[in-house]
């Protein structure tokens, strides 16, 4: 009797472990076959293999752009050059399709999804010789998915909305948008309304009205909202209407910029509604414009004139004068201490009067300046000496730098700190 049950446990054991293997048998299958709740890829095509994408709309609009030797073209509905940007978006979206999941596996009628006239048909051709289409048709119930199918494939799909929205473009959303194509990098002069900038090097100089200084970060400023003036992408019956509202809306701004292949100008005018209409001489057409990006068009001269009294910005001078009435203080930089005379001086001291020299700004311009010496600061660099006088009339400050005819207006807060700064410098042991 004990020899049977022994028997009995060893086959009952024996049982359970060939269940549990086949238990683990199915479980492997089932892993290793796709979901019908899996997220497969739709499309996978490497960039590099794009040639032509169509993009086929609902409305019946069509955009068409191909690679050409010279990179991608616009070529319908009109040859155009391209958003380099833009188009690389549509490839990058198109290069990896990712479904939300699948829907059906052998879906019958295919028609109420959508697909009898899709949201979206894409059509792909690639340097291989291959082709894809994408179709995208209803949107599910829910609303936070589209219907998918991709030719060749009988399986009905969802993708996100996110996915339609990267690949739902018009032709205006393709082409280059921008109302002027001036390398910046290449630029010379900018003109705005009469107030002319001249570039040597990496700084802006004001040449008209008068041979200012200029604020070398607004001049950069419009130079970078002129290169992002783009038009806006509208219906093309309603940009037909945009000649006739230029024509007769207000004049608003002028805006010329010259590189090493010559001068473009950009025309703005405002109708009585508030609408900006442009026309360029890089862009054939006329087009209209958001708010934002004429900002920058309705400034004035001295929007543009540098306040700031010295121009060695972050450069660490090598020798600091500041003279307060008769009282001098001078402190010079040797190796990495810094002197008055021969006793060190705290650097942190020093670096107070540096950064406040450094902000010392204008309140204003003056036409002409006048009354006494009030004070003089100079700051030295390697090779490059800056100087600033100070001269007191009544309550008012005027400064003034050599060889610079404006006179800049003060106020005394600057004044009194720098000579108080330059008085409690610190003297180490």
């Amino acid at each position: 009797m004990p020899n049977r049950g022994l028997l009995v446990a060893v086959v009952l054991l024996a049982v359970l472990a060939g269940g549990i293997y086949w238990s683990n048998q199915e479980e492997a299958k089932k892993s290793a076959a796709p979901s019908v709740d899996s997220s497969p890829k739709l499309l996978e095509i490497p960039e590099d293999q794009f040639t032509r994408i169509e993009v086929k709309r609902r409305d019946g609009s069509v955009a068409v752009v191909e690679r050409q030797a010279s990179g991608w073209q616009l070529t319908a509905p009109r040859q155009l050059p391209v958003d380099a940007r833009a188009v690389q978006g549509l490839v990058t979206a198109l290069a990896l399709v990712t479904a939300d999941r699948i829907v059906d596996e052998k879906p019958g009628d295919l028609m109420q999804y959508g697909f009898a006239s899709p949201q979206l048909d894409i059509s792909i051709a690639r340097k291989d010789g291959k082709k894809h289409q994408l179709l995208l048709g209803e949107d599910s119930p829910l609303g936070t998915t589209v219907y998918a199918q991709v030719a060749g494939d009988q399986r009905l799909y969802t993708v996100s909305t996110a996915t339609r929205g990267a690949l739902d473009k018009v032709w205006q959303d393709l082409r280059d948008r921008r109302l002027l194509t001036f390398y910046d990098a290449k630029l010379r002069t900018v003109e705005l309304n009469g107030i002319a900038f001249s570039k040597t090097g990496d700084r802006w100089t004001m040449t008209k009205p008068q041979p200012w200084r200029a604020d070398n970060f607004a001049v950069e400023d419009l130079v970078r909202k002129l290169t992002e003036a783009k038009m806006e992408v509208v219906p093309e019956d309603e940009e037909q209407e945009f000649p006739a509202k230029f024509a007769g809306a207000a004049p608003y701004a002028i805006a010329k910029a010259t590189d090493d292949q010559g001068t473009q100008q950009l025309e703005v005018r405002k109708d009585k509604e508030g609408g900006f209409y442009a026309k360029s001489s890089a862009v054939e057409g006329v087009f209209r414009l958001p708010a934002e990006a004429v900002e920058s068009l309705a400034k004035k001269p001295e929007d543009f004139r540098d306040r700031k009294l010295f121009e060695f910005g972050f450069a660490e001078p090598t020798k600091v004068e500041v003279k307060s009435g008769e009282t001098l203080r001078a402190f010079e930089k040797s190796g990495a201490e810094w002197k008055s005379g021969a006793k060190k001086i705290d650097p942190g001291s020093v670096q107070q009067i540096v950064d406040k020299l450094r902000e010392l700004s204008a309140t204003g311009f003056a036409a002409a300046g006048g009354g006494k010496p009030a004070a003089e600061y100079t700051v030295t660099l390697a090779g490059k000496t800056e100087k600033v006088t100070v001269n007191q009339a009544g309550e008012k400050y005027f400064a003034t730098r050599p060889g610079d005819a404006t006179v800049y207006e003060l106020d005394s807060k600057g004044i009194d700190e720098l000579r108080q700064l330059a008085a409690d410098a610190k003297t180490l042991p």
